[in-house]
């Protein structure tokens, strides 16, 4: 295995160390790579490894080369090697391992075997992976560091332990092949929620059924409610108000809206007293006494958007609230997976559009 030290010096030579994602594939087959990544290998030319970056202004590339028996595909300052529909169909080629990390410090570990996500984890987090088998990592990280002190380099170094990989100067200075790829279409569904028995009842049945942008509006109210159910707001009155908003006059929903932004701001400054009093070491976080006020602030804040920007007679058009709800829904529950549900049928109904 090389040394995190020097992978982090050849990240630093071919200018990676920002922004870059290595993937390697057990016993693959070059073009069958190229393919998975959304290339035509008949597209394939030659480029140097210290070259890559200079690519980046003209579209997506992927230089492929091999170590060993192992393919490896890197690229520079994009992140398709980490996504599930990349690494999934490589794994089937053979196990497939990556490590993907960016100008702000997103940077995930994946391994993958027979067609699954076995094991994801973040660099600079590591204490949470998930995946099918979310331990399969720590027998292959012995030794090496990650989270606080760590380095990308300690992430290829795990990628070379798990595929039989070697990231040195004669594989950097070999020949590479440079393909330019397009983006493979997202799942609709990804591994975990497939074979969700949520998907047997309603509205799931529904929304898969009939998927595209008119059930948009249906989808952001039922994730409103588990958000406003799960901050324990569904018998406060200004909930119950903002949720009917109909049937209200205009005056009436400015009253609302102003209603709902002050119990939002004390919901927070409530939540900020209690937290100076609770022990640091409070795991997990959303367990905190505190947690419950601010989801409540948040919820509040959200649905002085929704009456904001209501229209009468348009019950089913709220705005997008999904990205602004996922800091609400933390923890575990059943609200929580339906709500996760939602998010990724919302988001495949928004590309079905």
């Amino acid at each position: 295995m090389t040394s995190p030290e020097h992978l982090d010096e050849l990240l630093e030579e071919l200018g990676l160390q920002v922004a870059a994602t290595f993937t390697a594939v057990c016993g693959g087959d070059e073009d069958a790579v190229i393919r998975a990544f959304g290339g035509d290998p008949a597209d394939a030319r030659p480029v140097r490894l210290e070259d890559l970056r200079e690519l980046d202004d003209d579209g997506d590339y992927i230089l492929v080369s091999r170590s060993g028996a192992t393919v490896v595909a890197v690229e520079s300052n994009n992140f398709q090697g980490s996504r599930e529909e990349v690494l999934r169909p490589l794994s089937r080629l053979g196990r497939t391992a990556s490590a993907f990390w960016n100008v702000n410090a997103v940077a995930e570990l994946s391994l993958a075997e027979d067609g699954l996500l076995q094991s994801v984890l973040d660099m600079v987090v590591p204490e949470d992976p998930y995946g099918a088998r979310p331990d399969a990592w720590e027998p292959l990280l012995k030794g090496l560091t990650l989270g606080v002190g760590g380095t990308w380099g300690s992430g290829l170094a795990a990628v070379e332990r798990a595929t039989g990989a070697r990231f040195d100067q004669a594989w950097a200075r070999g020949p590479h092949r440079c393909v330019r790829i397009t983006e493979v279409p997202r799942y609709v569904l990804g591994q975990g929620l497939v074979d969700s028995p949520l998907l047997e009842r309603e509205p799931f049945v529904s929304y898969v059924s009939d998927l595209g942008p008119t059930l948009m509006g249906r989808m952001r109210r039922h994730a409103l409610e588990l958000a406003v159910a799960h901050a324990d707001l569904c018998a406060h009155p200004l909930a119950v108000s903002a949720l009917a908003m109909d049937d209200t006059t205009a005056a009436e929903r400015d009253r609302t809206r102003h209603e709902l932004d002050a119990a939002g701001a004390l919901a927070l400054s409530r939540s900020h007293t209690l937290l100076a009093d609770e022990p640091e070491e409070f795991t997990p976080e959303w367990e905190r006494p505190s947690h419950l006020l601010f989801r409540q602030a948040i919820v509040f804040g959200i649905l002085a958007t929704c009456v904001a920007e209501h229209r009468p007679g348009t019950k089913a058009c709220f705005p997008d609230i999904m990205s602004s709800l996922v800091s609400a829904m933390t923890g575990d529950g059943e609200r929580v997976r339906e709500f996760w549900m939602v998010d990724r049928l919302h988001d495949a109904a928004r590309r079905a559009g």
